[in-house]
Order: structure tokens, then C-alpha cells, then sequence
């Protein structure tokens, strides 16, 4: 099979994600939907795995739309699957037949980042999509007053970001 929309870092991470979450829910349950394969990601970030996505805090917390979008491309070309049985509402990604294929692509350079990766994935996917839409939004919070005061914030002026 040949990668026709994909073949980037970033989409061999995002397949090695999906990989890790089919085996952990096996074992743990828990699913990958639209909601947990972004805030897994973005923990990624803050555990400093490169990557070009930016993430905005949204509704439900931090959100990149470029991972929306490129998931699209990811099963476009087969690399993940939908396995959602009412995919309008919510997602539960899986790997495609060219998952493989992708991963093997940038193996040496997610052979570096394999144990955050995996654990990342262990720690976050049995959560339900509130609890880490919650998370998410905290460490957000946490993050920017911390950039802009240009020093560790108070609880109250994490909490008061929090709830904008």
C-alpha cells in the first residue's frame, strides 16, 4: 500500500497513538475518540515531544484543528479507521491496514519518545472525555499564567483562568 495524504512526524505520531490506545483499551478499556486522541496529544506536547501542532483553548479545552483535520487524511489513506458505530456523535479510532506502514516510516525518531508515548496513553485513555477535557483545561490554565507572569501563579489566579 502507498501513503497518498500522509507521511509526516506528526502522522506517523498520531498513528503510533491510535496503535498504543487499541492495545491498552484491550487490556484497560477505554477508547479513542475525537476528545482523548487531542488532549493525549497535547499532553505530548508538554512532555516536550516535538511536534507543529498548536494548540487554543477551546470549549472543551485545548484543541488543535490541524489533528482534526489530519486524522480525516489518516483514514483517508487507510492508516486509521473509525470504528465508531455512530460516527456523527463521537469517534473511536483504530488502526487502518497502512498504520504500519506510517509508523515504520519514522520509526527511529518514535523509537525516542515510544515510553512517553506509551505511558501517556496508559495513564489517559481510560478517562472518560469530561475528566480529561478537565485535566486538560487545567494544565492549560496553569501554562499560560504561568507564561505571562513569567513565574509560578497562585492557585487562585490558575483557578479564576480556569473557570473563563
Amino acid at each position: 500500500m502507498s501513503l497518498f495524504l500522509t507521511g509526516t512526524w506528526e502522522h506517523s505520531l498520531l498513528a503510533k497513538v491510535v496503535k498504543e490506545a487499541a492495545e491498552v483499551a484491550q487490556k484497560e478499556g477505554g477508547y479513542l475518540g475525537r476528545t482523548a486522541i487531542q488532549k493525549i496529544v497535547y499532553f505530548l506536547q508538554v512532555l516536550e515531544v516535538p511536534m507543529r501542532y498548536r494548540f487554543e483553548v477551546f470549549h472543551y479545552g485545548p484543541f488543535c484543528n490541524t489533528i482534526l483535520g489530519d486524522t480525516e487524511w489518516l483514514m483517508a489513506d487507510e492508516v486509521i479507521n473509525d470504528a465508531s458505530p455512530n460516527p456523527e456523535k463521537y469517534s473511536k479510532f483504530t488502526p487502518g491496514s497502512a498504520c504500519d506502514e506510517l509508523i515504520d516510516k519514522h520509526a527511529e525518531k518514535l523509537k525516542q519518545y515510544e515510553n512517553t508515548v506509551k505511558n501517556t496513553v496508559k495513564a489517559l485513555l481510560p478517562l472518560k472525555p469530561d475528566h480529561l477535557e478537565l485535566i486538560a483545561t487545567l494544565d492549560y490554565a496553569f501554562r499560560e499564567v504561568k507564561a505571562t507572569l513569567g513565574k509560578k501563579p497562585s492557585k487562585n489566579k490558575v483557578i479564576t483562568r480556569f473557570r473563563e
